[in-house]
């Protein structure tokens, strides 16, 4: 029997032209069942639907009795935001309908996102124990940068979208000498890989720069983040807050890319693995367990860290990269996580933790409320 609803919880996810007008099925699916064990009303919305709310309610979508029902909801006392937005203009659409919604009806986010990749790498920086496990990072400021950059860095860059998801529109850089080619290696807004060759550094820090357009990228180095495979791989952290209002460790895997690949997301074809086993195999038993343990002691340590610079948080993917040396590196945070790792190495509890938090915290946060 489910229990009676003590709440509307909210998923607001992105809009989409497939067979259900909204993203993330599968996983909406999941947690409006768990949400109806534990009596919570859970249902899926998009934002373009606040606009045609009424007395009724809301437009949404629940699940009931094994299948998707459109239908109108009240509108929810608690939102988990899982919509990404690219462009400033997107971000103040979002806020004005959101704005709107709360002026109809007072709701609580289940947490806050972050400000951006740049933002957080400056919040992290103050961290002690956390800034010596960041790579150097700029703000791309053009081919004179970049030209220095190279010269400074063993001819090699890393740059990155400064919002972007899932590895698209990364790029590899390496300046050849004596010969002055440029090659360079990346993934395409569809997430392809592709490849460059210039004959002069000129040429290819021209078009490098054609490429990011006015969209705001970082440059990093280029770290040796391979398997003894040649595979690129990083480790992805799951932090959560559960049932109780407080932070755990979910789970831990591996995600490795193809060799031909410039990333390891899961997104650009890669696959899942067991972290403390893959770390072990590539580093051997001592090292494996100690980047094991670094990773997971600045897993610990980041959330409530970044708590006190961006308010009140509920889960974060925190993605690692170990080099062959076995130091550890903190790559990216990012408050909007995945958790198809942790179904695809075939660890159901930890898969059905990452699905049970988001509803227990929100259950606490509903009574929690005055």
């Amino acid at each position: 029997m489910y229990k009676t609803p003590q709440g509307n919880v909210g998923i607001l996810v992105s809009e989409s032209s497939g067979p259900l007008p909204f993203a993330e099925v599968a996983f909406c699916r999941r947690l409006c069942i768990i949400g109806a064990r534990h009596g919570l009303h859970v249902y899926v919305f998009c934002l373009s639907w606040i606009a045609s709310g009424n007395a009724a309610g809301i437009p949404a979508y629940t699940f009931e009795r094994g299948t998707w029902i459109r239908k109108w909801c009240p509108r929810p006392d608690i939102i988990y935001d899982r919509c990404l937005v690219h462009d400033r203009k997107q971000q103040l659409r979002k806020h004005r309908l959101l704005e709107r919604l709360a002026n109809e009806h007072p709701f609580v986010y289940l947490a806050r996102g972050l400000a951006g990749k740049w933002a957080v790498y400056q919040a992290l920086l103050e961290c002690p124990e956390v800034a010596e496990h960041l790579p150097e990072t700029a703000l791309y400021q053009g081919q004179a940068q970049l030209d220095q950059w190279l010269q400074a860095h063993d001819g090699e860059a890393f740059l990155k979208p400064r919002n972007g998801t899932h590895g698209k529109r990364t790029l590899h850089v390496k300046w050849h000498l004596p010969r002055d080619e440029v090659r360079v290696v990346g993934r395409s807004g569809r997430n392809t890989v592709f490849r460059r060759r210039f004959s002069t550094k000129r040429a290819g820090l021209d078009w490098i720069d054609r490429f990011t357009g006015r969209q705001p990228f970082l440059v990093q180095p280029y770290l040796q983040l391979n398997s003894s495979d040649g595979e690129p791989f990083d480790v992805r952290v799951l932090m959560q807050k559960d049932a109780k209002g407080e932070w755990s460790l979910t789970g831990m895997a591996v995600r490795a890319g193809r060799k031909d690949s410039l990333t390891s997301n899961l997104h650009g074809g890669g696959t899942a693995h067991r972290a403390l086993p893959y770390l072990i195999r590539e580093l051997g038993k001592s090292e494996g367990k100690a980047a094991e343990a670094a990773i997971r002691k600045l897993s610990l340590l980041i959330p409530a860290y970044l708590e006190t610079r961006f308010g009140r948080l509920a889960e974060l993917g925190l993605d690692f990269g170990v080099d062959r040396q076995g130091r550890v590196w903190v790559l990216e945070v990012n408050s909007k996580p995945g958790r198809s790792s942790f179904f695809r190495i075939g660890d159901p509890e930890t898969a059905r933790r990452s699905l049970e938090n988001p509803i227990g915290y929100a259950r606490y946060l509903l009574l929690s409320k005055p």
